[in-house]
């Protein structure tokens, strides 16, 4: 037969273990709710578009989206369906979509996520350019991009592969870094 202060102890652990069951579900959903209502959209923007103009007033980039949703907790943006156009002056625009993006409050980098597709159209003194990777990060005003996720670039019967990600520069020079190993075939003429 159990003594007295074996019936009190048990009656204790059941109490305090009660206790804590009690309070766990006191306070997670109070923090769920305020984690969900912290990250609600002060607003959104369908069918958004935004164009930044060079020095002489002709379009240098081209951001739009599907939906916009700001969120002034951190004052960020997220995207849906986001498609960046870079302008040049001599040869056709660059391209870049993705499934979604973020913009950090500073504005200057978009961080592309999802499969990301970068391409440009031939033109009279360009070969067409169509890259395929994963997150993306874009420095807008260095034209600048990266990412460290495989890469699959392609320009007409040429290709190159890199396994460990890229850098990218746009503008007159294209410059295209591979990081890690990279393999390609470049057909002749």
């Amino acid at each position: 037969m159990t003594s007295m202060r074996q019936r009190i102890l048990a009656l204790l652990m059941a109490a305090i273990g009660g206790l804590a069951w009690w309070l766990q579900q006191g306070d997670e959903p109070v923090a769920r709710d305020k984690a969900d209502r912290d990250r609600r959209p002060d607003y959104t923007v369908d069918n958004f578009t935004t164009t930044e103009m060079d020095e002489t007033g002709k379009p240098h980039r081209r951001l739009s989206a599907i939906e916009l949703r700001h969120y002034a907790d951190d004052d960020s943006n997220e995207l849906r369906s986001p498609r960046l156009t870079i302008f040049e002056e001599a040869a056709p625009p660059w391209l870049v979509r993705s499934e979604t993006a973020r913009i950090p409050a500073s504005n200057d980098n978009i961080l592309l996520l999802g499969k990301v597709i970068v391409e440009r159209e031939g033109g009279k003194q360009t070969r067409p350019v169509n890259i395929e990777t994963r997150d993306l990060l874009v420095k807008r005003r260095e034209d600048y991009a990266e990412t460290d996720h495989p890469v699959h670039a392609t320009s007409e019967l040429d290709w190159v592969t890199s396994d460990t990600g890229a850098k990218i520069w746009f503008g007159k020079d294209l410059r295209i870094k591979l990081l890690g190993r990279a393999r390609g075939e470049i057909a002749t003429p």
